[in-house]
């Protein structure tokens, strides 16, 4: 080696973000994976059909599917699973999906199919403290850009449970406004239980990408949330500097995020 490159080697170091690490989760007995995550996502295990199609329980009194990757270890919840599962059940004003992170391709967090939103619960790297009992803490996101650089000496989990995002779009000739309505995220204390917090105290922050090409996310522009909060949670685009679809990011101050695709032109 000294001889090929001529330079001493440097001090480096792995990071893995975790979030795709699932093999342990997935070799969970299948009945005490179904506890986990509906205890992680607050569902009531509660199998019940609608039109014939079994829900295996309730989330807000709402149907919840918790998606086999055993039997279906080489398929993906795409358009052409939800359509299916739409076709028997009819209308139903939201359904909600928990699935590995890595069988599903939609790369928003809810799909609107005949008026009927299906919601996406994504199993988090959380599963591995419930494996392995080990102690981790939650990293916290900047709420503005001058402590945007600041770093905490912690080990962190990627705690993927999206925060409840209520927003509007409104389009005219030349202008579209975004108007955020609420942002509510869950957070735990220290005896880890949940907390109540007030409306966009969780908001770290607001990602756009203004043209988005429905490959791959390219950030225009940030709006952190001492930002918003002047601007009465409000954003606003001149209509000529958008592209055909614009991509939406809201993230909590830890990491959470919630993902809208809105059509422009």
């Amino acid at each position: 080696p000294k001889k090929e490159y001529g330079k001493k080697a440097k001090n480096f170091f792995t990071a893995r973000l975790g979030i795709y690490d699932l093999k342990q989760a997935l070799n969970l007995e299948w009945q005490k994976y179904q506890e986990f995550v509906a205890s992680l996502f607050e569902v009531e295990l509660k199998k019940h059909k609608i039109a014939g199609f079994e829900f295996d329980g309730k989330k807000d009194d709402y149907p919840v599917e918790i998606f086999d990757y055993r039997k279906f270890k080489d398929s993906a919840i795409n358009e052409n699973y939800l359509r299916e599962i739409q076709s028997v059940i009819g209308t139903n004003e939201r359904v909600y999906i928990i699935a590995p992170i890595n069988f599903i391709e939609f790369l928003t967090d809810y799909y609107e199919i005949d008026g009927t939103k299906y919601y996406f619960l994504k199993i988090p790297y959380h599963i591995i403290k419930e494996l392995h009992k080990t102690p981790f803490q939650k990293l916290r996101q900047p709420q503005s850009k001058k402590n945007v650089n600041d770093l905490e000496e912690a080990i962190g989990f990627h705690f993927i449970r999206q925060p409840e995002v209520k927003s509007q779009v409104q389009k005219n000739k030349e202008e579209v406004k975004i108007f955020i309505e609420s942002f509510m995220s869950k957070e735990l204390d220290k005896k880890q239980d949940e907390k109540e917090i007030k409306n966009f105290e969780t908001l770290s922050a607001v990602f756009v990408d203004k043209n988005y090409d429905g490959k791959t996310f390219v950030m225009d522009e940030a709006f952190f949330s001492d930002e918003l909060l002047k601007k009465d949670w409000k954003i606003s685009f001149k209509k000529s500097e958008l592209g055909k679809k614009i991509m939406i990011i809201y993230t909590d101050i830890y990491g959470n995020d919630f993902i809208e695709i809105h059509p422009i032109k």
